[in-house]
């Protein structure tokens, strides 16, 4: 957890200082389960060979060939992969949330994410039948890079820093360290490579039928940090040290969008608009990994799956691919009609077909969905490192262009957890219609105080922030926050995306000025738009009533209510509405017995009926 772009006004404990803004690695996993031990349900008996590139749909690894669900299956962080989608391992439990969610230290390392096969039927083979495991793996790649540290607990032959390891599962159940490595630079690592490893089991200790193989790191377990990518996992009798080349022809990363401006947008914002919104082509990266060159077919195809609605055909086309080369294929954009609905989803399909192929299929063909509902967004929904903002007053605003006038509903902001505890952050939620880069000047459209991070129950979950009122919106407007403390570390962590960069869209103010963002990516950031929303989606609507006020704000004990009438029915709710506290004929609250945190007070005056909502932070001093 060492590797930070930093530009920040304090003196940050790291190898950068002095800057104002700065991204950091991820602090969470994007997998859609996970699990601190192997599911003892699930153990079928594999015979050889073990193949996965982990080219599947999913965030999780396929359980019919694996135990566990702790590695994060992704097309987002590696870089230059041999096939698409990796299994990346790092510090965050099954939830998402760090395996230390306690101290906030980058000290705080050990054992973390485990990816384990299945039972493996070698009973009847020995070392003469050359069973080989090959493996490649890449540390960092667009997540943080594994540092070696002084962390040596487990007496490996590797450093013990932020390591990944190999382990065999003998006849006895003992797992024995057959193989690992660390992210110091005297290793000669590099975040942009993969690099393969094959080893032979030679041990008959290991040739019974429950033989087992697993993968585990050594991280920093506050988060998201000392990612290690793994991919191609080979096992096979009959090969020999040489038995390195793929022989495959495989699609590389994930297609490019649809959109040329944003990666999510309303469909009324795009069906009338779609010459300045479509993009002019797409494209799709397929790596030949034969040592001959090969010939390639290609194809994609496109409909609307609601409606199920044809669109696109391009036909099949062919490309010749040199040794080990990495090419972009190149597809033209297609019309897309009218559909006269508030939701469209476009999905885009692709397939490949080289001369003889090795009969790997599931890295040939892919699929993109395009939904177009209320949001807008730059970043693709999976956050690789962390944006953060340093110092208070400090502020974010992110541009956004609509096509039409429109109404502005809430915000979506996807936090991340770090080695900040950001529980009582508080910050506050802004919209502007202008600002001026490289001067102060802004025009603030709504001022929502005493915000909280949120942290969703859930991977790549986006807080939702509704708005104290709606805004009208039409052409360009900004969507941010304030944090105001005075504490100099004070900190505001969000999701950043690598993969989309959007920084010309962004801008950010720590002495007044706004200045233009340099780091390259997308804040996860979105602004929700369109038809009124439901109430229970998000926060409650806040009702204002100029005859009732609260104090103090925030409280710690006692909360005081002020009207006109003594007679009003008082209700705390939490952040999803729930009611927490009901009191009748009260001017106070004894709110002592609650948690921490951001809550709602419901102000009911029983004779007018007349309601209002009032947000108020409960502290713990």
């Amino acid at each position: 957890m060492r590797g930070i772009i930093a530009i920040s006004v304090f003196v940050f404990i790291t190898e950068k200082l002095f800057a104002q803004e700065e991204v950091l690695p991820l602090p969470f996993n994007t997998a859609a389960a996970k699990s601190n031990s192997p599911h003892a349900s699930v153990r079928n008996a594999l015979s050889l060979p073990f193949v996965d590139d982990f080219s599947y749909r999913g965030s999780i690894p396929d359980p019919n060939l694996w135990m566990d669900h702790q590695a994060f299956v992704n097309t987002t962080f590696p870089l230059n992969p041999p096939s698409i989608g990796v299994a990346t391992l790092d510090g965050l439990n099954e939830r998402g949330e760090p395996y230390d969610s306690a101290s906030y230290s980058e000290l705080s390392i050990g054992s973390a994410d485990t990816l384990t096969s299945q039972p493996i039927l070698l009973g009847g083979l020995t070392s003469a039948n050359n069973v080989y495991l090959s493996f490649y793996f890449q540390a960092g790649g667009l997540g943080d890079f594994p540092n070696d540290s002084t962390f040596n607990a487990y007496n490996y032959d590797v450093h013990e820093g932020d390591s990944l390891i190999l382990e065999f599962k003998d006849n006895t159940g003992t797992w024995r360290h057959i193989w690992g490595v660390d992210g110091m630079p005297g290793d000669g690592l590099s975040n942009k490579n993969f690099y393969q490893r094959i080893i032979q089991l030679t041990d008959p200790s290991f040739f019974h039928d429950d033989f087992q193989f697993r993968f585990r790191n050594i991280a920093t377990l506050i988060g998201q940090y000392d990612c290690w990518n793994i991919d191609y996992v080979k096992l096979g009798s009959g090969r020999n040290p040489g038995d390195t080349v793929l022989s495959d022809v495989a699609i590389q990363y994930f297609p490019t969008c649809i959109l040329k401006n944003y990666r999510l947008m309303p469909w009324n914002q795009f069906q009338d608009f779609q010459a300045t919104e479509k993009a002019s082509g797409i494209d799709l990266t397929v790596k030949n990994d034969f040592i001959v060159a090969k010939n390639t077919s290609k194809q994609m195809q496109a409909n609307e799956t609601t409606t199920s609605t044809f669109l696109f055909d391009s036909g099949v086309s062919g490309d010749n691919f040199d040794p080990g080369e990495s090419k972009i294929l190149q597809f033209s954009s297609f019309d897309i009609p009218n559909f006269n609905s508030d939701s469209v989803v476009i999905a885009t399909s692709f397939a490949i077909s080289a001369t003889g192929g090795t009969g790997n299929t599931s890295n040939d063909t892919i699929t993109r969905y395009q939904v177009f509902h209320n949001e807008m967004a730059y970043d693709d929904g999976t956050p690789e490192a962390v944006y953060r903002l340093l110092g208070s007053p400090a502020s974010v605003a992110q541009q956004y262009i609509v096509n039409e006038p429109d109404t502005l509903r809430a915000v979506e902001i996807l936090f991340a957890h770090t080695d900040v505890n950001m529980s009582s952050n508080l910050f506050n939620l802004l919209v502007w219609d202008r600002i001026v880069p490289n001067t102060s000047e802004a025009d603030t459209l709504l001022f929502d105080e005493f915000q909280l991070p949120e942290f969703k129950d859930e991977l790549n979950g986006f807080a939702f922030y509704r708005l104290s009122r709606p805004i009208p919106v039409s052409d360009t407007f900004y969507i941010g926050w304030m944090q105001v403390s005075l504490q100099t570390d004070y900190k505001i962590d969000v999701g950043f995306d690598k993969n989309d960069t959007a920084n010309q869209h962004l801008f950010y103010n720590v002495d007044g000025t706004w200045q233009p963002s340099e780091l390259a990516g997308a804040v996860m950031m979105r602004p929700v738009l369109g038809k009124e929303i439901p109430f229970g989606v998000g926060i409650p609507d806040v009702k204002n009533n100029d005859e009732v006020s609260i104090f103090p704000n925030p409280a710690t004990d006692i909360l005081f209510v002020t009207a006109n009438d003594s007679d009003l029915k008082l209700e705390v709710m939490d952040y999803s509405g729930r009611i927490l506290m009901s009191e009748k004929n009260q001017s106070s609250l004894n709110i002592h017995q609650l948690a921490a945190g951001f809550y709602f007070l419901h102000v009911t005056d029983l004779r007018s009926g007349k309601t209002s909502i009032h947000k108020f932070i409960k502290t713990s001093q």
